[in-house]
C-alpha cells in the first residue's frame, strides 16, 4: 500500500508539472530579453534595431507581436500584423496597413501610432467626448493612441504624465493568471486591466467549439466623467470584474448612452445587453464566429451553443479589437448586408435571422 501511495502521489506531482500555466510566458529569458543588445557584433533586437529597449526587451509590444510576417504565431508569440490567411480573435492590423485584404484605409483598425500610421480624417476617437468643443482632453489624440498605457488598452493607465507603453504592461508576461479575475493588469483578459473572460491558447476564433468566451452583462453602464478621469490619475484601470464593452466605453462613450427616451426605441445599437429569446433572435443558438456573444458568467470551458435571454450582445460581436478588411472595424462588409435576400444568415442576420 505504501508503494501504491508513493506511485500516486509521484504521479501527481509529475503531472502538476506538466499543466500549463494558462499564458504565463516560459522557457529561456533569451527569447525575450537581450543583457546589451548585442551578440556576435549584431543586434538582438526582432526587428534588428540598435536601439535597446525598456526593460531589457528584443522589441516594442510591436517589436514583438508585429513582426509583418507570414505567421500567426513568431517562436509562440502571437502576432497581431501579419499576412496569413487566418487571423487572430482580435484581427489583424494589416488590413489598415494595406498589407492584407482590399487595400490600406484608416479606418480599417485602431491607428495605434506604433506602427507610424496617423489617422488622416479623425481628431479622436469616434463617439468620445469634447470638452468644450476641442479635441478631446482626456481621450487619446491621433498623435498619442498607442498599444498600452494611458493612451491605449492594454496595461495600467495610473500615470497619467509621460507613461512609457512598455511600463505599462511591466510585469504582466510573467504573472500566474490562472485566474482571470481583473486585479492586475496580468490577471485581467488579454492585459487589459480589470476586463475578465476566457482565453483560448492559441489566441483565434477558428470555430464554434474553439473561440475566447467574452464576459458581458446585461444592463450596460452608462459612461461617466470618472471612466476616463479615475483611469488617468487614479487607480489607473476599470474595476476588477469588468467587460469588454466597458472597455470600448472609456473612448467611445457617447455610441454607449442610454438615450431612449424612456420608450424602448434605441438610437444606438445596444451593447451590454441581453439577446432576447424571442422572435429573430431566438434562433441563434450555435455560436458563431462573425457574432461573437458574450456569457453573464465566464464559463470554464468553451460552449459551441448560444442561450438568447442569457447570453448577451457586446461590441465584438459586430466589431474587431485591431482591424478587419471592413471600415469600422467591422466583421463584415455593411453595404453588402440586404435584407430580403442576398445575406442570408451573414452578418446583421445571424441575430436578426427573419430579415434576411
Amino acid at each position: 500500500m505504501k508503494y501504491i501511495i508513493i506511485f500516486i502521489v509521484s504521479i501527481s506531482f509529475c503531472f502538476a508539472l506538466t499543466v500549463p500555466v494558462m499564458a504565463m510566458v516560459s522557457g529561456p529569458c533569451s527569447d525575450c530579453h537581450t543583457m546589451h543588445n548585442s551578440q556576435g557584433g549584431s543586434p538582438m533586437n526582432f526587428d534588428d534595431s540598435e536601439t535597446p529597449n525598456p526593460f531589457l526587451t528584443r522589441g516594442t509590444c510591436i517589436g514583438c507581436h508585429g513582426q509583418g510576417g507570414t505567421e500567426l504565431l513568431v517562436d509562440g508569440i502571437p502576432q497581431v500584423r501579419h499576412t496569413n490567411a487566418n487571423d487572430l480573435a482580435a484581427g489583424n492590423f494589416a488590413y489598415m496597413l494595406g498589407e492584407k485584404g482590399g487595400g490600406a484605409s484608416d479606418a480599417k483598425g485602431h491607428n495605434v501610432i506604433d506602427f507610424g500610421n496617423l489617422e488622416d480624417t479623425l481628431t479622436g476617437p469616434p463617439g468620445g467626448w469634447n470638452h468644450g468643443g476641442g479635441n478631446p482632453v482626456c481621450q487619446p489624440e491621433v498623435e498619442t493612441f498607442t498599444c498600452s498605457g494611458i493612451y491605449g488598452c492594454h496595461g495600467s493607465t495610473a500615470d497619467f504624465k509621460d507613461q512609457d507603453p512598455m511600463a505599462a504592461i511591466s510585469g504582466a508576461h510573467h504573472t500566474i493568471d490562472s485566474t482571470l479575475d481583473g486585479a492586475s493588469v496580468g490577471k485581467s483578459y488579454r492585459f487589459l486591466y480589470g476586463v475578465i473572460g476566457l482565453e483560448v491558447a492559441d489566441w483565434q476564433n477558428s470555430s464554434s467549439s474553439h473561440h475566447n468566451e467574452y464576459y458581458g452583462k446585461t444592463t450596460p453602464r452608462p459612461p461617466i466623467c470618472q471612466d476616463c478621469h479615475n483611469m488617468a490619475g487614479g487607480e489607473g484601470h476599470l474595476p476588477a470584474g469588468s467587460t469588454i464593452t466597458d472597455l470600448c466605453n472609456t473612448c467611445h462613450p457617447s455610441m454607449h448612452e442610454i438615450e431612449d427616451g424612456g420608450d424602448g426605441i434605441w438610437i444606438r445599437h445596444p451593447a451590454d445587453i441581453v439577446i432576447p429569446d424571442t422572435g429573430e433572435y431566438a434562433d441563434y443558438t450555435t455560436y458563431n464566429i462573425d457574432a461573437p456573444v458574450g456569457r453573464v458568467i465566464v464559463p470554464d470551458i468553451v460552449s459551441d451553443e448560444v442561450t438568447p435571454g442569457t447570453d448577451v450582445v457586446t461590441c465584438l460581436s459586430c466589431h474587431f479589437a485591431h482591424g478587419s478588411n471592413y471600415p469600422d472595424l467591422l466583421r463584415w462588409d455593411y453595404s453588402q448586408i440586404s435584407a430580403g435576400g442576398g445575406s442570408s444568415g451573414e452578418g446583421c442576420f445571424i441575430c436578426h435571422s427573419t430579415k434576411d
